[in-house]
């Protein structure tokens, strides 16, 4: 799919989110919480960075049609520098794998406008969890399991 596609859909999406019209079921794995220690690290640039991962899988049903699109973000810190790259992916339903390479195949093409979108409908959803609003559910996986 195209990034303007689904930017578009993703709007209408956040639209119907708020009208409370849209169930979403989230699944998050991240390593944000961990301590440095259990974290990788990886060197470039003759420096350590210290490597967090989060996933994070949307699933809904818009328009009558099961929809699943999965995020990835690693970020890389040393000292005060951060350093992000975003992936998306729409893998078919049966492919539920936080794991990059097995995603791979179903990368979409990101661009500022698509990330932005993900951002305002994941701000949305977390808001609507954190009030109980009933339109979300979030599962959390431990990253090492």
């Amino acid at each position: 799919m195209k990034p303007a596609v689904l930017a578009n859909t993703l709007d209408e999406m956040i639209r119907e989110t708020k009208k409370g019209q849209l169930n979403w079921q989230l699944e998050l794995q991240s390593t944000d919480g961990l301590q440095d220690s259990l974290k990788h690290r990886i060197t470039e640039d003759g420096k350590e960075w210290v490597v967090d991962e989060c996933f994070i899988s949307f699933y809904c049903v818009f328009r009558g049609k099961q929809q699943l699109m999965i995020t990835y973000e690693h970020i890389k810190r040393h000292n005060d520098q951060v350093r992000s790259d975003n992936l998306i992916f729409m893998p078919p339903l049966n492919v539920r794998f936080f794991d990059v390479g097995i995603l791979s195949p179903y990368i979409v093409d990101a661009d500022a406008v698509l990330l932005d979108r993900f951002h305002q409908l994941w701000m949305l959803l977390i808001t609507s969890y954190k009030n109980k609003e009933g339109l979300v559910s979030i599962k959390f996986f431990d990253p090492y399991e």
